[in-house]
């Protein structure tokens, strides 16, 4: 397989400006050349041309927090009672989706029986269509922590050394803890800190001597400083962010995955059921309250230089729908502050960085992934362009 994609303007991922009558070269699952057309490589000009003047080609989406073993419009305590062969069967749908709308990768930070682990194999052995997947198998917390009806719950350092092992030994490739309250699971405060420092540090230990990252679910400050003392290596969501943390992540080199839908949740774009409604008025409170506060998070982030990440949480909650989510990741980014060009950055280069991928995906050049999303309008002009989509490539195939 062999082709060159001619006259679009290319955004590469990297931040700089785009490309106005662009070339990229494919050749087999990768990129042999990108670049302006006029500057196309002799050995490339006798290769098939694809003409896709007037559109605009980009990266495939990275979406680096996701639970794509759950529907997200239903009760996750209603989903674990379904058969685990219906969840394999809705979750082959929820992947075939999330890749139509342009996320070529993702990294699932909470499964369920592992069925994330059995849809990552039949994807890369071409029995179904899906993203690239970065697992994390079970989220670890302690006893009645947050999230525990999906957890690997453990108590005290060697109880949380075995939950680390045991989902690498699953597959797993980095391991996620449960740092604070969460606002899915009912009656508990998203800022009490739920794990010691001795109890995160001994899953890092672990995690990084088997060559895997640590992410931690944290909204509380007090979440954030254990895991940074504990050596974790992702926040994810970090809501409530503040000096002295964000000094901690930036001595570690900690990145921040903002998950900004999941306390900003779409309630008007589709009619919500009994649950989902039930759901929204539980919530009120928290989300409001989020809502509030994550712009002054994202502007502290950005001004003590925090290396962001994006991700959707989509499936983690009955708010939190797997539909165009990353592109409204990347609309909240630029609600709160962000140019165009930067979302689409953090959506793409920044989690492949966070996914340590960064050598395969992320940016659109010479050696890497032929992971592409054509669209039919400039994202630059409006960020909701994301989801008028012309076409999308994997390992240069377009599915």
């Amino acid at each position: 397989m062999e082709y060159v994609l001619t006259g679009a303007t290319l955004i590469d991922g990297n931040g700089g400006q785009p490309i106005a009558n662009a070339a990229v070269h494919v050749k087999g699952e990768r990129i042999a050349w990108a670049g302006s057309a006029a500057d196309l490589p002799p050995a490339a000009q006798n290769v098939e041309q694809i003409d896709v003047s007037g559109k605009w080609l980009m990266p495939g989406l990275i979406d680096a927090h996701i639970h794509i073993c759950y529907n997200g419009s239903e009760s996750v305590f209603a989903l674990l009672e379904k058969h685990r062969d219906e969840l394999v069967l809705e979750a082959v749908d929820i992947c075939k989706r999330t890749l139509s709308h342009g996320v070529t990768t993702i990294r699932d930070v909470g499964g369920e029986q592992f069925i994330e682990m059995s849809l990552r194999n039949a994807i890369n052995r071409g029995f179904i269509d899906g993203p690239r997947m970065k697992l994390s198998g079970r989220v670890i917390s302690m006893t009645g922590g947050h999230a525990h009806f999906i957890a690997r719950e453990a108590d005290g350092p060697d109880e949380m050394r075995k939950a680390a092992r045991e989902q690498i030994k699953a597959g797993a490739d980095l391991v996620k803890l449960m740092a604070t309250g969460g606002t899915a699971t009912p009656g508990q405060d998203i800022h009490a800190s739920q794990l010691t420092v001795a109890e995160i540090s001994a899953v890092t230990e672990v995690a990084h001597m088997m060559g895997r990252k640590v992410a931690a679910h944290c909204h509380g400050t007090g979440g954030i400083r254990n895991c940074m003392l504990g050596g974790v290596d992702t926040i994810e969501h970090g809501t409530y962010l503040d000096e002295e943390t964000a000094d901690m992540m930036v001595e570690n080199g900690a990145a921040l995955v903002l998950t900004l839908g999941a306390g900003n949740p779409d309630l008007e774009s589709y009619p919500l059921s009994p649950v989902q409604q039930a759901d929204a008025e539980r919530r009120k409170p928290m989300i409001e309250a989020g809502i509030k506060q994550i712009r002054g998070t994202i502007a502290l982030a950005r001004s003590k230089g925090i290396f962001l990440g994006i991700g959707t949480d989509a499936g983690g909650n009955p708010l939190a729908p797997h539909n165009f989510s990353m592109a409204r990741e990347l609309e909240l980014l630029v609600d709160n502050d962000l140019t165009a060009l930067e979302a689409i950055s953090i959506g793409t280069r920044n989690n492949a960085e966070i996914l340590d991928m960064g050598a395969d995906i992320g940016t659109v050049e010479a050696g890497k992934y032929a992971d592409l999303l054509v669209l039919n309008s400039d994202p630059l002009v409006d960020i909701r362009n994301l989801r008028d989509i012309y076409a999308v490539a994997k390992g240069g195939v377009k599915v």
